[in-house]
């Protein structure tokens, strides 16, 4: 069930609207707390579906995690905007002039909490998705979309050169899946439930099937430089 960490947590940001002013300092262990309500309330989330609760009894739990989840996005971007900016942060004693990070947080710690702060388009975004799926925002996210949109324009960068080397067809074809590849997170969630699990395998199944001709090592080689491709149905 629901841990005490985690009602105190959801106390707060319900009676407490100015948590968010308070030092940094006091908004670390917070964040700690906000972990620990969201991770709980995940859990709960996953299993919603089989506990002997009512309709509105399990809309008020997700309301409840949904709530959690966007109070730890707002207290980790404003500890991304209270931390020391520079980039030689370090823990214990330093040199004199380097800045030093409070004991509580480390440095990968610091560089997503400064991300979640300075992209605050994306974190409305993963709070509205998250939203419309019945789901949970979290920080993993936000960080996720961040990469996914640094690689967009990365790949983006590169399009127009690549037009120019290639065929129409060819680079259309190309482009759609330069496309694809960016919108797959690199990595799949680490828990899936039963259902869920078998829709992303059956689209994952489909996918490979319509690459299939790309892994098979007798397709045809022409004597000039082109390789011809049987068509499916």
């Amino acid at each position: 069930m629901i841990q005490h960490e985690t009602n105190v947590f959801q106390a707060l940001i319900k009676h407490e609207p100015h948590y968010l002013d308070r030092p940094l300092k006091d908004l670390l262990p917070l964040r700690f707390m906000g972990e620990v309500a969201v991770n709980a309330y995940r859990g709960l989330i996953k299993r919603l579906d089989d506990l002997p609760l009512s309709l509105e009894e399990k809309e008020s739990r997700l309301k409840d995690g949904q709530d959690a989840g966007i109070a730890l996005l707002a207290i980790e971007a404003k500890i991304g905007e209270l931390l020391p900016d520079d980039a030689r942060l370090i823990h214990g004693k330093g040199e004199a002039g380097i800045k030093k990070l409070p004991k509580e947080i480390n440095y990968r710690q610091a560089y997503r909490a400064r991300a979640i702060h300075s992209h605050p388009a994306e974190v409305a975004e993963v709070i509205k998705e998250a939203k419309k799926n019945e789901d949970i925002p979290t920080k993993t996210a936000v960080l996720n979309k961040i990469a996914y949109k640094r690689e967009l324009e990365r790949v983006k960068g590169t399009r127009e050169k690549t037009q120019l080397e290639m065929a129409g067809d060819a680079y259309l074809y190309y482009s759609k899946l330069i496309d694809a590849l960016a919108l797959i997170p690199l990595k799949p969630p680490k828990e899936l439930r039963e259902k869920d699990f078998l829709r992303i395998k059956a689209v994952a199944l489909s996918i490979i099937q319509k690459l299939k001709e790309f892994m098979n090592e007798q397709t045809e080689i022409l004597p000039r430089p082109i390789r011809r491709l049987p068509q499916g149905k």
